[in-house]
């Protein structure tokens, strides 16, 4: 039945429940600019009904728990939004320091210096004579040489910055990890359903997930209190309740994937390499068999398997595995077969379709309950598109695929245009005339093995798939410096038929051999110096070079003007600095003589200038074009790339500023709103107070009636 105490505990429920509230929007207000706040609000519900005449009465109000606002279809989006934008973030940035690197806007560019390089070219055509000409065009080419190689060095500093970024960003995803484990744990403990919510613990655990979206792409599954997951989109898990997962930025591991075959052989096969490259390698053998003793060949791929190198016909390019030293020049790699536990020795076998992953770099694994790794380092297919299976997202997606793909590919394509630089003018200067013979001469590229075929992908050579079969002649002159003629009257002239293709005769022992049988041991003596060319005079005589039509010469680096194969390591021939006579302006004429004022090789050089040359880049098609035209195409492209990037990532940017706003619209505390929620629950509490006043005026009249 009703009574005067119930009047009182109705009031006295009210006066408590406005007070919680006044309290919570107090708190919201004082947290209006709290980074990661979300809105709260106290649930209120009626109190238990008492039936009684005239029926049922309510007992007041309960203030039952405080929850915080959420829309969860919002945070999703934004969650998957900041991967997105982070990562075209990350790469805008990078791409940004990039483009500074190459930077045409000016007249000291590389073209410029390429420009001045053949221009000299072309004073020396004029002046075939003339020292202080020489000298000019050698101090201009230490220039262009000099630009390569700080742009080659300033590729590797980027890198270098990248990885170190890397690191750090996985370190903090690690340690997010172990905070959200660590969260869902105290949310376990703190929660009781229906009466408290630990509100910011889940406001921590949101930002916390939110800073894990910046660095790699997130889902998470959220069935309630600390049963929540998060997992990257590849499906690789980070959080999985209070158990954290952890990813290693270490150095790439080789993965076998066996033939059913070679699995029920327990075969002992393993591939192994030297060298590094930002692109992971798909070693595949395509006919099995015993390295050193059968032929087993294998093809590549750098991009899973998705396409295959091709040769210079476009056909898939097949490598042999059964070389005399094992190794076999694949990209930029040497590669071989060893053992699983010997890379020196001979494996059993290996069988048609077996396997194996090559990660010539510092990658990112996941390391499963089992404490296995999985590679999950972001990864672009050939037609550009991600591989799904890896991380795509974040500011480490986007600082893997700026240093593999995008770095790594113009490094790849600078070293093409140095690489095509360096054989073009070393061709024709091969087969030039300087000012004075040689008495002796060395090569500057060394070989893996005397006895492998020069034109094999297993001679260590640089330019070993641009030789071919012909002759290369050379010219001996008496201590006079005239003709030498043999005992016959005969002139010491001889063009030497080689053909480096030869798997016999193809070699540089060969090659030395065939020399000695033409001068030997009278006039030159030809031999194999720390696996260089090396040849000298015999009693007196010197030499020159002249036409070589199967480029031995250049790609052994012997009477060339430059040296190395790459932006890295492209330098002038020490030959030619240390004696300026020694630059070859000339050639040598069919009577042994090189003409007085003869430009032949000076503008041979200065027309490839304006030549279509040919550059090779792993992993794409052969391309043609001039020199010039090859290096703007890749300033062009930093450029295009660069600014993709800054419009993706102002693109991005907006959509995550967006759906931020409509989250905060939910779950963001407005001023306006907690001022009518505060005068609301102050009337409330005036209210409950009065009636609590009132409650007492009729007990006060009760016992005025007794008295």
């Amino acid at each position: 039945m009703s009574s005067l105490s119930s009047i009182l505990s109705i009031g006295r429920s009210g006066l408590s429940a406005s007070q919680a509230a006044l309290q919570v929007t107090g708190n919201n207000i004082a947290n209006v600019d709290t980074e990661g706040y979300s809105k709260q609000s106290v649930v209120l519900r009626d109190g238990t009904y008492i039936t009684t005449q005239p029926g049922q009465l309510g007992s007041g109000v309960v203030a039952q728990e405080v929850v915080r606002a959420q829309d969860a279809f919002a945070e999703s989006q934004y969650v998957s939004q900041v991967s997105v934008r982070d990562r075209w973030k990350a790469m805008y940035n990078g791409l940004t320091a990039i483009q500074n690197l190459f930077n045409e806007s000016n007249t000291d560019g590389a073209n410029a210096a390429l420009s001045k390089f053949f221009s000299d070219w072309g004073d020396l055509a004029s002046n075939t004579d003339s020292a202080a000409t020489r000298q000019t065009m050698l101090e201009d080419t230490q220039t262009l040489l000099s630009l390569y190689r700080s742009m080659s060095s300033s590729l590797d500093e980027q890198e270098g910055q990248l990885n170190t970024a890397i690191s750090e960003d996985v370190d903090t995803l690690n340690q997010l990890a172990k905070d959200v484990a660590d969260l869902n744990l105290r949310i376990n403990q703190y929660q009781i359903d229906g009466v408290s919510i630990p509100n910011s613990l889940y406001d921590q655990r949101d930002a916390k997930v939110e800073a894990m979206a910046s660095l790699v792409d997130v889902n998470v599954v959220d069935n309630g209190k600390g049963d929540y997951t998060v997992y990257t989109k590849a499906g690789q898990t980070i959080v999985d309740g209070t158990v954290p997962f952890s990813f290693s930025f270490e150095q790439g591991q080789t993965v076998r994937t066996l033939s059913a075959a070679s699995i029920t052989a327990n075969s002992d096969a393993q591939c192994y390499y030297e060298g590094t490259d930002g692109s992971e390698y798909t070693i595949q053998v395509v006919d099995g068999g015993v390295v050193g003793t059968d032929s087993p060949t294998f093809k590549a791929s750098l991009d899973g398997g998705k396409t295959w190198l091709t040769d210079a016909d476009g056909n898939t390019a097949i490598f042999p595995a059964n070389v005399d030293d094992g190794k076999v020049r694949v990209g930029d790699l040497d590669v071989w077969f060893g053992t699983v536990t010997d890379s020196q020795a001979v494996p059993t076998a290996l069988n048609t379709g077996d396997s194996f992953t090559l990660v010539p770099k510092k990658a990112l694994y996941w390391y499963t309950s089992a404490g296995t790794p999985e590679n999950v380092t972001p990864q672009q297919y050939d037609d550009g598109t991600d591989n799904p299976r890896r991380i795509t997202g974040g500011a480490l997606g986007g600082a893997f695929l700026l240093r593999d793909a995008q770095l790594g590919g113009y490094e790849d394509t600078l070293n093409a245009m140095v690489k095509s630089l360096v054989w073009e003018v070393n061709r024709e200067h091969s087969q030039g005339a300087g000012l004075t013979n040689f008495s002796s001469v060395q090569g500057t590229y060394s070989v893996s093995a005397t006895d492998v075929p020069l034109a094999s992908n297993a001679s260590g050579l640089a330019y070993f798939d641009r030789l071919q079969a012909g002759a290369l002649t050379l010219y001996v002159y008496d201590s006079t410096g005239k003709p030498a003629t043999d005992a016959g009257g005969n002139p010491l002239q001889t063009s030497i038929a080689f053909d480096p293709t030869d798997p016999v005769n193809g070699s540089l022992d060969a090659l030395t051999t065939a020399i000695n049988n033409a001068f030997s041991p009278d006039y030159l003596s030809a031999a194999s110096v720390n696996n260089q060319l090396s040849l000298s005079g015999v009693g007196g005589y010197t030499f020159q070079f002249g036409d070589d039509t199967t480029g031995v010469l250049a790609a052994l680096g012997v009477n060339t003007l430059l040296t190395g194969s790459t932006a890295s390591d492209v330098a002038l021939n020490s030959v030619a600095t240390t004696d300026v006579n020694r630059v070859n302006v000339g050639h040598v004429g069919y009577d042994g003589l090189t003409a007085s004022g003869d430009n032949t090789t000076a503008k041979a050089i200065v027309a490839l200038e304006s030549k279509s040359v040919d550059f090779f880049v792993a992993g794409q098609a052969k391309s043609s074009q001039t020199l010039g035209d090859y290096y703007d195409a890749l300033v062009g492209k930093i450029g295009s790339d660069t600014s993709a990037a800054s419009y993706q990532s102002t693109y991005q940017s907006s959509l995550a500023d967006q759906i931020e706003a409509q989250k905060l619209s939910v779950t963001g505390v407005s001023l306006d709103e907690e001022l009518t929620n505060l005068i609301k629950f102050q009337h409330s509490y005036q209210a409950a107070a009065k009636l609590i006043s009132t409650a007492n005026s009729m007990f006060e009249t009760v016992l005025g009636m007794k008295n």
